[in-house]
């Protein structure tokens, strides 16, 4: 007997890594503003950091279920 095997998966919004996202680029934002008013320009960092994290791994692939 043989099987065939189908690989199904599926890509799905991973909802963390969105809500990382928005963070980042929210205060990425902030990070701007403070900038503007004078403070150094490494408050910026974190908000790089969130924002790329989240988008890297925005998406999530879901193997099949049966």
């Amino acid at each position: 007997m043989t099987t065939t095997h189908r690989i199904q998966s599926r890509r799905r919004l991973d909802l963390p890594s969105l809500i990382l996202l928005l963070v980042g680029i929210i205060s990425g934002l902030v990070a701007y503003v403070l900038i503007t008013q004078g403070m150094s320009a490494l408050v910026l960092i974190p908000s790089v950091v969130a924002a790329t994290i989240g988008a890297t791994q925005l998406t999530k692939l879901e193997a099949h279920r049966e």
